[in-house]
Formats: C-alpha cells, sequence, structure tokens
C-alpha cells in the first residue's frame, strides 16, 4: 500500500489546506500517512501549538529532504519545491477525481509526497468538511477565541480581514472608512497583520480589533515585498519571518474572523480558510448577520478573477452602485465580468450593461452590446426592445423598425413593467 507523505508548508492558511486536503485523501483511501510540518520562517509554529490532537509529525523540511525522495511520486505546488527537493516535478492538482487520482496515483504503488499550497479541486468539500469537524485546535487557542468574542463582540458580528505586508489584499484603508462610517449600527471586527491597519479602523467605536503583542516581522532590512531567501534557500519576493507566538495570534483571530459574516474577498487563503472554518466548524453557536450591501471595485474584480462571484451578486451589486450615482462604476464592473461569463449569463450581463449605457446618453455602445447578444441568443425580446431604442436615439429609424418587429415577434405579450413604458415611449416614434 502506497506511503502518503502530506507536507505542511508556507502560512498557516496554506498548512491547514495541505493538512485537511491530505488527511481527506488518506482517510478515503485508508493510506499510511505522516504529517511533515517544518519550523521555519513562514511559521515558527509547531503542530502541537496550533492543534489539539495528536498526529505523527515529522519536523523534517525540504533542504533535509533534498535528494531523498527516490522514486516517490511528487505532487506539489510548483515547480519552486521540486528545485528544492532535487526533483521532477508532478503537480498536486493534476487529477480530476479521487477516482482519477486512484488509477494515476494509487495505481503505480509508488510513495506519494502530497504538497500542496491549495486545496486541490480533485478532493471533495465534504471529505475535507469531514476532517475538519475532526480537527480541534488548540485549547488555549480555542479559550482565547472564544473569550474575547463573549466578552468584547457579545453577539453575532461582522469581519473584515486585510492583508498587507508582502500581500497587500482585501479592502484599502479608506475603504474600511467608508464601510464602517455607512454601518454605524453593525459590530464590526477587523484583523490584519499590519498593527496600523487595525489602529486606524479600530477608531471607531462599533470597530473593534484584539490587542496583539506579537506580530509578523521582516526577515532582512528593507520592503517587505524584496526578493529573499528563506529557510530552505528558495528565493521568494516575501521578506518574511513569522515567529512562534505571531502565528498562534493570527490562529486566534482565524477562529475570531470565521465566527463573523465576512465583508469582502480578499482572495488570501487565511480569509478563505476563515470562512471554511466558519461554515463547517465554529467555535461557537451564533447565528452570522445579515450580509451588508457594500461594494469595493477592487473587491468584487478578485471575486471575479477567482471565479466565485454569482453574476446575480455582481449585478445586484453593480445596480446599487448605479443607484447611489456611481454609474461609471457599474459600467467598469459590468466590463470587467464580461470576461468570465459564457453563454445565457454573458447575454443577461450584455443586456444589463446596455441598460447602463443607455441611461448615461451612450447609444451607440448599447447598440454594440445588446446586437452582440442577440447574435448569439436571438428570442431576448426585452434586448430587441431596447435595441430599438437605441437605434432610435442614434436616428437609425430603418433598423429601430426592423429591432421593434423582432421584439413583437417574440415578445408574446410578456413584458415587464418597464418594457412597457420603454414601449409605450416608442410605438409612436418609431414605424412598424
Amino acid at each position: 500500500m502506497s506511503t502518503f507523505i502530506i507536507y505542511c508548508d508556507g502560512g498557516i492558511g496554506n498548512r491547514i489546506n495541505a493538512l485537511l486536503s491530505g488527511l481527506a485523501v488518506a482517510r478515503h483511501f485508508n493510506l499510511p500517512y505522516q504529517v511533515h510540518w517544518p519550523v521555519n520562517n513562514w511559521c515558527a509554529a509547531a503542530y502541537e501549538d496550533i492543534f489539539s490532537k495528536p498526529e505523527p509529525i515529522s519536523l523534517l523540511s525540504l533542504k533535509d529532504l533534498q535528494g531523498q525522495m527516490g522514486d516517490a511520486l511528487m505532487l506539489l505546488h510548483d515547480e519552486i519545491a521540486s528545485q528544492a527537493l532535487a526533483c521532477e516535478f508532478g503537480s498536486a492538482y493534476a487529477y480530476q477525481s479521487l477516482a482519477d487520482f486512484e488509477q494515476k496515483a494509487l495505481g503505480q504503488g509508488r510513495k506519494i509526497f502530497f504538497y500542496p499550497a491549495l486545496m486541490p479541486d480533485w478532493v471533495p468539500m465534504p471529505a475535507i468538511h469531514d476532517v475538519l469537524r475532526s480537527l480541534d485546535f488548540s485549547e488555549p487557542i480555542r479559550q482565547e477565541a472564544m473569550g474575547f468574542m463573549r466578552d468584547v463582540m457579545q453577539g453575532p458580528f461582522h469581519g473584515i480581514h486585510l492583508r498587507r505586508t508582502d500581500l497587500t489584499v482585501g479592502l484599502t484603508d479608506l475603504e474600511v472608512q467608508q464601510l464602517v462610517m455607512q454601518h454605524k449600527e453593525a459590530r464590526f471586527y477587523v484583523c490584519s497583520d499590519d498593527p496600523m491597519a487595525e489602529a486606524l479602523a479600530s477608531a471607531h467605536p462599533h470597530v473593534h480589533c484584539r490587542p496583539k503583542k506579537h506580530h509578523v516581522e521582516k526577515r532582512t532590512s528593507g520592503e517587505w515585498t524584496q526578493t529573499c531567501a528563506d529557510d530552505d534557500g528558495r528565493i521568494y519576493n516575501g521578506n518574511i519571518q513569522r515567529g512562534r507566538e505571531s502565528v498562534i495570534e493570527a490562529t486566534i483571530d482565524m477562529l475570531i474572523l470565521a465566527q463573523s459574516q465576512i465583508v469582502g474577498f480578499s482572495g488570501s487563503t487565511f480569509q478563505r480558510m476563515a470562512r471554511l472554518i466558519g461554515d463547517v466548524h465554529p467555535l461557537l453557536p451564533w447565528e452570522r448577520p445579515a450580509a451588508l450591501a457594500f461594494a469595493s471595485g477592487q473587491e468584487v474584480k478578485r471575486q471575479l478573477q477567482a471565479r466565485v462571484m454569482p453574476l446575480g451578486n455582481l449585478l445586484q451589486i453593480c445596480h446599487q452602485v448605479g443607484m447611489a450615482g456611481r454609474v461609471d462604476q457599474a459600467i467598469e464592473l459590468l466590463q470587467e465580468g464580461s470576461k468570465y461569463f459564457l453563454g445565457a449569463e454573458l447575454c443577461t450581463l450584455l443586456h444589463n450593461l446596455a441598460v447602463f449605457h443607455l441611461n448615461q446618453g451612450q447609444a451607440q455602445m448599447a447598440r454594440v452590446h445588446l446586437q452582440h447578444l442577440l447574435a448569439q441568443e436571438p428570442g431576448r425580446a426585452s434586448s430587441w426592445l431596447h435595441l430599438a431604442y437605441a437605434d432610435l436615439l442614434v436616428n437609425d429609424l430603418t433598423q429601430a423598425s426592423e429591432s421593434m418587429r423582432k421584439f413583437a415577434a417574440f415578445g408574446q405579450g410578456n413584458a415587464s413593467q418597464a418594457d412597457q413604458a420603454l414601449m409605450d415611449f416608442l410605438k409612436p416614434r418609431v414605424p412598424v
């Protein structure tokens, strides 16, 4: 039977990603396994500092294992890891399903070295959830997190995660100020790897952060993003030294953030792990408050790029932004969204984009989008009606008449109230 090595490296979010997905695979196939949890500059906290249940833990690092993997099948995050191990690169993300992994990897009968930084899509989420439910964080971490929530937060709250230092993602400081000023009735918890970001946000009485004695530090003098070698000699654009106590502090923050209704999408593994813990294995039985209507352009774009924002959410945000008078921003977000949707969803997006252009008096832009979508889905009656309006605005009566005929052919009397008003406007002006 194949021996399964689960190698957990990087920051705490990356390590838990590898741990959960690796244990899910090992338990599914009943594989003998060993967890590697090296103590290094990315995370100087040991496994037992973070979790309560013992696992067969190895502290060997990539440098210790270099050239010693022999004929093991390597499933790695990137080629930097294969260079550090002096082995051939194989991707941890290359399989389609557990069955595909069983056939292509387990079928070889070789030892397997499993080192992802993200949870591979081929590992089913229900299996990962089962592992997470069985995985308890250490008692000191749990007690600190629960004590803060009960004593300070005192009930359901919203969470803000601000990733800074070597990777600036999440809401900007200005966007945080706008958010908390717009929702003075809400209770917020903010956590960050930058004490200044926490201090600026928690200057408001309804925004709280947890005082910390230890923070992430720079490995050498210079900028956070300068090129630097880590403990295994790998070269990264990250000047990072996370001491033991700072990692424990961050894990407490993660469990508190997990209990919240998180605002925004930073794209960081820390925030994603907090969401997962909150969904599957929260510390307290508190229900989350309703999500807040707040749109950050950069956040929306990150969610679109990560393909985690449904079209309905994007349209809702854009209409809220438009109602607030920021139509240009709504148009920009819809244009960005057009890169990530296909088929009927793309047609719906283009229709809404055309309507925003029409409301701005940009009839020619609206025509382009409407013509494009109708070439794909000619049965969209409302789009023909809006195209007739755009045609009229550019004084193309011949085309406006043709568009109205198309609308009549596909409309079948089921026009919305808004479409009916537009139809009443066009009838005396466009001959059919």
